[in-house]
């Protein structure tokens, strides 16, 4: 009897630490033998059954506002001047015509037929440059420096007038006011030349200076006068081209050097007779313009 009692009393103190326990609550619906397995269960199972803390969410950090708002500038900032150094504006004197094309400061470039000129006008306040093939009469506002790229030289100037003929293999550069420097595009030598002084690049790539004896000669074409002196007849013939916007055709080999001058005020009829008598040449009209022969 003695003995049952102890056993109880151990039961009901099991209980009572079962009851402590914050994982099990007490049921009181089941018996003791209940509690026991559920308690031995407990002990028995594995750390991998075990209830495991739950894990908190690692925090994600976000892009800020005003980052992303940066970002978004600095790629509206690149497109546009991307934009800007991209967008070229070109003036082109088609034969038989004489133009002016205004750069934005206010420079001017009267162009010879047959010549054209590309600028960037939105770039324009950061570099003043422009791409020009032909023949031009550049008056050059004062500012930053000023450039003319063509195919075989560049010209860099202060604020001055100067005149370009750059066509095939033949480059010169004639000064009338302040300074200009002439640089070879093949060799990198380059020059300064001042007022009635004439650059020009050899084939070579070198490049020679010289005092122009008559250097308003070289800007007649302005006044619609054009001079030879010992020019081959050929360059003749492709300057009566793009004055008079006509094709000529020659027939052998036209080596003669011609020397005399003609005006655009007469006609072209008037002007190829005049060239081809004089150098003893027979001239036929033609349905594209004229075909001359020895």
């Amino acid at each position: 009897m003695k003995n049952e009692q102890l056993h109880n009393d151990q039961l009901r103190n099991d209980e009572d630490f079962l009851r402590s326990l914050p994982e099990l609550e007490p049921s009181y619906s089941r018996s003791k033998h209940d509690v026991w397995q559920k308690l031995e269960a407990a002990m028995e199972a594995s750390p991998s059954e075990r209830v495991q803390p739950v894990a908190m969410p690692a925090k994600v950090r976000t892009l800020r506002p005003v980052l992303m708002t940066a970002a978004a500038l600095l790629v509206v900032l690149l497109a546009t001047t991307a934009f800007f150094r991209l967008y070229t504006k070109t003036v082109s004197a088609p034969m038989g015509q004489h133009l002016t094309a205004l750069l934005p400061d206010g420079s001017s470039i009267e162009l010879n037929a047959g010549s054209v000129v590309k600028y960037q006008p939105l770039w324009w306040r950061f570099n003043r440059e422009v791409q020009f093939e032909g023949e031009g009469f550049f008056k050059v506002q004062k500012g930053q420096s000023f450039e003319v790229v063509s195919s075989l030289g560049r010209t860099i100037v202060l604020g001055t007038s100067f005149n370009i003929y750059a066509r095939k293999n033949e480059y010169k550069v004639t000064c009338y006011t302040g300074k200009v420097r002439v640089v070879s595009v093949l060799s990198g030598q380059s020059t300064d030349i001042t007022p009635n002084m004439q650059a020009y690049i050899q084939s070579n790539g070198s490049v020679v200076s010289a005092v122009e004896e008559d250097a308003e000669t070289n800007i007649s074409w302005m006044n619609d006068m054009f001079f030879f002196t010992g020019t081959p007849v050929q360059i003749v013939f492709e300057e009566v081209e793009r004055q008079y916007g006509v094709r000529i055709q020659t027939v052998g080999q036209l080596n003669d050097l011609y020397s005399g001058n003609f005006s655009r005020g007469r006609s072209a009829d008037e002007v190829m007779n005049m060239i081809c008598l004089s150098m003893g040449l027979k001239l036929e009209k033609t349905s594209y313009g004229y075909k001359v022969s020895q």
